[in-house]
């Protein structure tokens, strides 16, 4: 994983009431990516130290909140799919916010094996736990796997691409 950073200390102090943080954001961003690459069914409470009872995460198919429903989708995952990895390419850290590009790879009976790569915003409170993490990916490249969905897929992506000459 290719790390570019400039991570900083809290130095929003628009609610001085909060304290200030004193943790690396680059440190809390490379332990999240971590944990994310090292993913198993059988160690998914790995991530529950590292997020706020309160993450609010979002996907292509998913928009959830709290600490139970984030590890649950992670725990789901995993039971509905098969050889489920996660790859993290690259991570930077801008203020209290990280960007990690990855790849993840996995297979079921009804795709048989996919892969697509992907960003995630995943930003921090004070206490260095994630508080939102967001993935942006193209759901279609999965979608064009299903038998029926991916021919009408294909057919759109065909009709819609710019025809090189």
């Amino acid at each position: 994983m290719t790390e570019t950073t400039t991570d900083t200390a809290s130095t929003d102090r628009s609610n001085p009431e909060l304290p200030i943080a004193t943790v690396s954001y680059t440190e809390c961003l490379n332990r999240y990516a971590l944990r994310l690459s090292q993913l198993k069914a059988t160690n998914v409470v790995a991530l529950d130290p590292l997020v706020s009872e309160t993450i609010y995460f979002t996907d292509p198919f998913n928009r959830l909140k709290g600490k139970a429903n984030f590890i649950g989708l992670m725990s789901e995952m995993f039971a509905q799919l098969n050889d489920v990895s996660f790859e993290v390419f690259e991570a930077q850290v801008q203020g209290q916010t990280g960007y990690l590009y990855w790849r993840f790879s996995a297979s079921s009976s009804l795709t048989g094996a996919f892969s697509t790569e992907g960003t995630s915003r995943v930003c921090f409170n004070n206490q260095g736990l994630v508080i939102s993490h967001q993935d942006f990916w193209d759901a279609s490249s999965l979608i064009e796997q299903f038998p029926l969905l991916g021919r009408l897929i294909r057919y759109i992506r065909q009709r819609g691409a710019y025809q090189a000459k």
